[in-house]
């Protein structure tokens, strides 16, 4: 699966490849480098989610790590100890700047990556406004609301709840 994250303006494409013979670890990488990790939910509640994430290998480290929704599209605040990041992702194309975003014409809301739909807040002849959460799409044991790429009125939802998804799979088109 591949994700946009957004940190003090810098924007990295990450890879995140489950590893099919050890459940748990996933291949992540980014700018030509690759880490090996093993990721494990350690708890979901009203506080957002805590992970436990051990790098496997050379340099092995581990930390805990809580992600925290913001309440904005794709804001998501990670803190690291003491340390707190606010995190986008893929923000761009929750703006509507990626492909299907554009401002003329329908608009399709795709899915990012595969993923099981936990959620459809919108239904065909909803008003919405740019960045509002249409669906949230759970994938790797985080949920990803995914919100209107502009504003305009709802013309297609083509999932329901517990419905599968592959990565480009319509889930709304907005007109």
């Amino acid at each position: 699966m591949r994700i946009e994250i957004e940190v003090n303006g810098n924007v990295r494409d990450v890879s995140v490849e489950p590893d099919a013979a050890r459940p748990g670890r996933v291949h992540v990488s980014w700018d030509g480098t690759t880490r090996e990790v093993d990721a494990r939910l350690v708890e979901r509640d009203r506080h957002g989610m805590l992970l436990s994430l051990v790098r496997v290998g050379a340099g092995a480290a581990s930390r805990q790590v809580r992600c925290v929704a913001t309440g904005r599209n794709g804001l998501t605040r990670v803190h690291l100890g003491d340390v707190i990041v606010d995190a986008v992702i893929n923000g761009r194309r929750a703006a509507g700047d990626a492909p299907g975003g554009a401002a003329g014409g329908a608009s399709r809301l795709v899915a990012p990556m595969p993923g099981k739909v936990v959620r459809v807040l919108a239904a065909p002849g909803d008003q919405v406004e740019a960045r509002q959460p249409l669906v949230v799409v759970e994938a790797m044991k985080m949920e990803n609301e995914l919100g209107a790429p502009r504003a305009g009125t709802v013309t297609e939802v083509p999932v329901t709840e517990g419905m599968s998804v592959e990565a480009g799979r319509l889930l709304a088109a907005i007109e």
